[in-house]
């Protein structure tokens, strides 16, 4: 397979584009000096960044929905179809829900923003750029905190998707969206039920208020629980990069390419262009400057051909780094536990429960462990 160029161009959307002004904003406004990712501090201040969060998305989702179902009470219940009263009913309620929906994701934003940008510099990250990368750290911040996925990026002929089932991946993604429009749909149907005989009937539709809240809140708090792991595993990408060039002088040319198609194999084993393997993509390939690869990085029949031809050490080497990259999202999916065995052949359950043991200590954000873990010997 012909070198296709590491120089993907990406281009952020609007909503991207506009977290990255507000980031570089919050930057410009910081005096702060960078916060150091120990134990003890990053711990006790991340746990508070969090607690906070948590807290305002709360009353962010209840104040707004709240809002919009106090319009809908002021007036009849159930006026007659194209009324005067009707229409009225229906105008002020529209437009209070398209204000209170603009305004809850707008602020929802600005928290998200405010936060993530908090938590990155409490780990010591500045948002300098690395010109050597598609996914810059403003991009990166962005997208986690404005729910915009990974761009499918096809660096280096690598497709995150070739293994991966298109329609169910269509279910998932659309179930996900539609979690808070059921959410409240149910519980409206149970609790209507409940006090269907009962003077607390008028309160039934306001249980959509606690329930936006209380996912606003999770929602929230997945993004930075997930910004704590890209974090944490960018430090790991850090190490990996060096040890791995620290031995480029002993790597056979097939080595290197294995090496590659390692890290390759992992963006198809998580389904994703996790930020993290792109940089350890790019900056190997800088590092490298193989001019032809001849083989598909996202193949795990070229790792299997490659392998076969290297030294143990070189081979060990390649089957740590894919185990490794594996792990970056901080759990190892029943994809990856359907497929890894595959991989590692004999000792595969020895493998598979040290990355399980890596995958858990980046879960729970400790870096030391997580180093300890992930280092090449």
């Amino acid at each position: 397979m012909g070198n296709r160029s590491a120089n993907t161009e990406y281009k952020p959307g609007i909503l991207e584009r506009w977290g990255i002004r507000v980031l570089r904003k919050l930057a410009q406004k910081d005096k702060k000096s960078p916060g150091k990712w120990t134990r003890e501090e990053f711990g006790a201040g991340s746990k508070r960044i969090i607690g906070w969060t948590v807290f305002w998305a709360l009353q962010t989702g209840f104040w707004t929905t709240f809002g919009i179902i106090l319009v809908e009470k002021l007036f009849p219940e159930a006026p007659e179809l194209m009324s005067p009263v009707f229409i009225e009913k229906w105008f002020w309620t529209g437009l209070a829900l398209l204000l209170g929906t603009v305004l809850e994701f707008y602020l929802l934003y600005r928290i998200g923003l405010s936060s993530v940008y908090q938590l990155t510099r409490l780990a010591g990250v500045d948002l300098e750029e690395d010109p050597d990368l598609i996914t810059g750290i403003t991009n990166l911040l962005s997208r986690l905190a404005l729910e915009i996925p990974d761009p499918d990026l096809k660096l280096l002929g690598i497709d995150p998707y070739r293994l991966t089932n298109k329609q169910s991946l269509f279910l998932t993604t659309l179930l996900y969206k539609a979690k808070v429009f059921l959410s409240n749909l149910v519980a409206k149907i149970i609790i209507r039920k409940i006090f269907a005989r009962n003077s607390f009937r008028v309160y039934a539709d306001f249980v959509a208020a606690p329930i936006t809240a209380i996912w606003d809140a999770i929602v929230l708090y997945v993004i930075l629980k997930e910004l704590r792991t890209r974090l944490l595993t960018r430090i790991l990408s850090g190490d990996l990069v060096e040890r791995i060039l620290s031995q480029k002088d002993l790597l056979s040319r097939n080595a290197k390419i294995a090496c590659m198609t390692a890290v390759g194999n992992s963006v198809v084993f998580t389904q994703r262009f996790h930020p993290n393997l792109e940089y350890i993509l790019i900056k190997l390939h800088k590092a490298f400057q193989i001019e032809d690869y001849q083989f598909r990085l996202d193949e795990w029949e070229s790792l299997e051909k490659l392998l076969s031809g290297l030294n143990d050490r070189e081979r060990e080497l390649c089957l740590k780094i894919l185990s490794v990259t594996c792990c970056f999202d901080g759990k190892i999916s029943s994809f990856e536990k359907k497929h890894l065995p595959l991989v590692f052949g004999n000792g595969s359950k020895e493998r598979l429960e040290w990355i399980e043991t890596l995958a858990d200590s980046i879960n729970r954000g400790d870096l030391e462990e997580s180093r300890e873990l992930a280092r090449l010997h």
